[in-house]
């Protein structure tokens, strides 16, 4: 049976590495007939073309939901030292998509791709051996290709590195830079790292303690609207909170979270 997928943020950050996107027409021929669009491609990698062949894979992987037919095609253009094919092989083993997964081969592939720079293959690599998926944990190299990609602006690395320095994981606890780390990918949406600044602002470690700002990010990681505390889920930390806070206090986070909320997701 097919396995279909969601390529979610993963994809945009791949896409984003790549070359020239699609043209208008491109994307219009894809959406009424995918499979004309699939002839086209197939001719141009058969020609022997990187770009064309990483393009051919990444269409079948992510338009027409095949990660079977996608693999040798980008196989191909990885094989040829292309980052974003590697960082897409990284991702078929890593998930087992068109593939069984396959770990230590998932981790090969993110390797060579950040080798060159490449962000996602950085970030895939270093949480790898950050939780030692694949065998044993190596969390001085997690924390070395964890800072290029969080470096970069890769969310899910810099969430990552934050909770190491939180943590001391493989590095010296600094609870200046789990701040630093977790408000950057805390900008971007990211829900651990939000979870993780308001934990900070709850404790004053590495930001001067704030009630009211670890109430707004616990918030704005959980639910958005006003809850009553009975109808806090039971391990939610506001319940905590609740306890040593004011209404106004509580009214305050409330209002600042949903301001963040306004401004990040308005429509554009």
């Amino acid at each position: 049976m097919k396995r279909t997928f969601s390529a979610g943020v993963f994809l945009i950050i791949l896409l984003a590495a790549l070359a020239t996107p699609p043209t208008a027409p491109a994307q219009e021929q894809a959406l009424a007939d995918p499979f004309a669009r699939l002839e086209t491609l197939t001719a141009q990698a058969e020609s022997g073309g990187i770009e064309a062949q990483r393009d051919l894979g990444l269409y079948y992987l992510f338009t027409l939901q095949d990660g079977t037919s996608a693999l040798p095609w980008l196989e191909k253009a990885a094989a040829r030292g292309d980052a974003p094919s590697q960082t897409a092989m990284g991702y078929l083993y890593e998930e087992g998509i068109g593939t069984a997964v396959d770990l230590k081969k998932a981790i090969a592939f993110y390797e060579q791709a950040a080798n060159q720079d490449h962000p996602v293959a950085q970030s895939r690599l270093g949480y790898l051996l950050k939780s030692g998926a694949a065998g044993k944990k190596d969390l001085a190299s997690a924390a070395k290709w964890l800072q290029r990609a969080a470096s970069w602006g890769d969310a899910y690395a810099q969430a990552n590195l934050a909770e190491m320095f939180e943590k001391g994981m493989g590095i010296a606890q600094n609870y200046s830079l789990a701040a630093t780390w977790y408000s950057a990918a805390a900008a971007q949406s990211h829900t651990l790292a939000q979870r993780g600044l308001g934990r900070l602002y709850e404790n004053g470690q590495g930001v001067r303690k704030d009630l009211v700002k670890a109430y707004m990010w616990y918030s704005i990681a959980g639910v958005w609207d006003s809850v009553g505390e009975d109808e806090l889920p039971p391990d939610d930390p506001r319940r905590r909170l609740r306890k040593t806070m004011t209404p106004k206090q509580i009214l305050e986070a409330e209002a600042l979270a949903t301001d963040w909320w306004i401004e990040h997701f308005q429509p554009k």
